[in-house]
This record gives structure tokens, sequence and C-alpha cells, in this order.
């Protein structure tokens, strides 16, 4: 059978946005066109990514002024991933390592103040104040009791140059090491991050696709979550060399406008 025949029954996408939609400050080409096209075809969209750095509302004004037809309730980010996870522990305290940005997003949770130990210690992107000591305060915490929460998982991300910058992952992961303790990871590629998107698309893991350019975030995440992972060759996955990799995406395609083929 082949694979074209075996997306017969695909209703819906799990898309990828940095790397795979836009890259570099600009939409990948034909990516927007492609977009539009799919939604002709039926299929149903959401947009889920990894960026903790920005809120929902910028992540969605930036696509929709690349041009992307793209509505609020189609974005999934690991911030709303963590107020839906927060909101279930109203009387619970937290310490946050984020932007300023991020921060305003949690406005309305509570946080420690002076000498109190908090229920949960927050690892997000901070590169607008990428204080080392802020991060040792964290570690100090997580050493009394806090629960450590990380944002996602990749461990590095490529910014507006297409320059390799340390990700939020590292910083969870060094930190966890050092406690010797497991965190949780609200975005990918953690498998409850994808089954969360899943959920809000109302479809099967095997009606729907998952497209991005980070074989690992991505693609294993997709794996991990019983969803066929289709991996696009902007972004990260210019550098993807199969032989190198245990992971095998469903699909390689050479940008996300070559969906078109398939439907």
């Amino acid at each position: 059978m082949s694979k074209k025949r075996k997306l017969n029954n695909i209703k819906g996408i799990l898309s990828d946005i940095d790397g795979t939609l836009y890259f570099k400050g600009a939409p990948i080409p034909g990516a927007v066109e492609a977009l539009i096209k799919l939604r002709e075809r039926g299929l149903r969209f959401l947009f889920f990514t990894n960026t903790d750095s920005k809120s929902p509302k910028t992540v969605l004004r930036i696509l929709q002024e690349y041009g992307f037809p793209i509505d609020e309730e189609e974005i999934f980010t690991p911030i709303i991933a963590l107020k839906e996870f927060l909101s279930k522990y109203p009387s619970r305290k937290s310490f946050f390592v984020t932007t300023v940005e991020v921060e305003k997003e949690f406005e309305g949770f509570p946080k420690i103040k002076g000498s109190e130990i908090p229920d949960f210690v927050i690892i997000s992107d901070f590169h607008d104040n990428w204080d080392v000591h802020r991060l040792n305060e964290a570690f100090k915490y997580v050493l009394k009791g806090a629960k450590l929460l990380g944002t996602q998982g990749n461990w590095y991300y490529l910014d507006s140059k297409g320059e390799p910058v340390i990700d939020t992952g590292s910083f969870v992961h060094m930190i966890a090491k050092a406690a010797n303790v497991e965190p949780i990871i609200f975005g990918k590629p953690s498998k409850e991050y994808f089954l969360q998107a899943l959920k809000k698309t109302k479809l099967k893991q095997d009606e729907v696709l998952v497209v991005g350019d980070d074989i690992e975030s991505d693609i294993q995440g997709a794996i991990n979550a019983g969803i066929k992972g289709i991996l696009v060759r902007t972004g990260k996955g210019q550098f993807f060399e199969s032989y190198k990799s245990q992971i095998k995406p469903f699909k390689i395609i050479d940008s996300f406008s070559s969906l078109i083929k398939f439907f």
C-alpha cells in the first residue's frame, strides 16, 4: 500500500510553526498558499509550537502578519498548556523564570513572597534577562522540594538569523540533573502535549498528521503519541541526515507546501 493511500483517512494536521511555516523572519515560500488550499480540501488545523518566550496572542499576530489565515483557537503553545495545569491548583504558589512578556500571562496565578518556598518552579525561555542567578535560585527551590516544571524540552533553537541558541529544555534538564529530580515537560516532545493538542482537534491519532522541522521535538513526539510524523526540509529539517538518526519519520518532504500532493 502506498503512503498516499495510507493518508486517505487524514482529516487534520498538527503543524509546527517556526521552521515549518516561517523561518528567519519570513514565510517559507508556498506555505501560505498551501494552507489556503489544504483548508479548501476540508482539512482541520491546529498550529502548535514550543515558542515559550512570547504570549499566544503574539504568536498569532506574527502568523497573521505573515499572511497565514489562522484564528486564535487554532493556536496551542506551552504557555496555554501550563495555564491549564496551574488552574487545577489555584492555591499553590510558583516561582517563574520567564521573559517579562510571558510572566504577564500568569498575573492571575499565586506567586511566592519573601522567604516562601514555591510549590512549583517554572523554567521557560528567559532570553531577555539571561542571568544565571535566576537559574540558581530556581535550583535552590527545587532542592527544597518545589516541583520542577519546564515549558518545553527543546535543547536548542535557530534564531532569526538561523544561528543555534540554547533552549529551555537544556536549562530544565540541567537543573533536574543537579537536583536529581524528574521534571514535568509541557511542550514538545512530551507525549501529553501532543495528546492535549490532538484533543483540541476532536480527532483520533490515525486521523491526523504532525508536520514539523525538528526530528526530536516534532517527529519523536508524534511517534510517542501514536501519530504519523512528516519532517519538512526547512528550518532544522534542512540539516537532518537519516543515517545519523534512529528516529524514522513517516515521510520526509521538501516543505509545508509539498503536503498538497498528498491531498
